[in-house]
């Protein structure tokens, strides 16, 4: 029997993006414990899943969190957040090297909008959605 199993894209998008974007962690799970000031900025990438729609292929809704700056100083944080979302929504994404993204699905990519927190960072959150290839198992 062949198997087709969705991409691993929390694995795939941060190792893209610390290639693209130095100084900044790039992560697939929020940090437990993060401390202000931050030593550096933190992306937080999420896999929120999606539908299957062929054999091979997989619509993924990509949820991602950007902590920097702080409450007084966000400009960091839009920057940061603007950035991460031009790099994630670009052409060049698909024809990355081991990319398993077809395509960008443009009515899926939100924000980045902000989020409010308790801690003295500033939070912003983005959505990008795309059409996938999975793989053979």
């Amino acid at each position: 029997m062949t198997l087709y199993l969705p991409p691993d894209m929390e694995l795939f998008l941060t190792k893209w993006l610390r290639s693209q974007i130095p100084d900044v962690r790039f992560v697939n799970k929020e940090p437990e414990n993060l401390s202000t000031p931050l030593a550096k900025p933190v992306v937080v990438i999420r896999d929120d899943s999606g539908t299957k729609t062929s054999y091979v292929t997989f619509d993924r809704s990509i949820g991602v969190s950007v902590f920097a700056g702080s409450k007084t100083n966000d400009k960091p944080a839009n920057d940061l957040a603007r950035l991460v979302y031009a790099y994630l929504t670009s052409g060049e994404i698909v024809s990355a090297p081991d990319s398993p993204i077809a395509s960008i699905v443009e009515g899926g990519c939100n924000g980045p909008y902000p989020v409010q927190d308790d801690q003295d960072y500033a939070r912003r959150y983005l959505t990008v959605e795309y059409s996938t290839v999975g793989s053979i198992q």
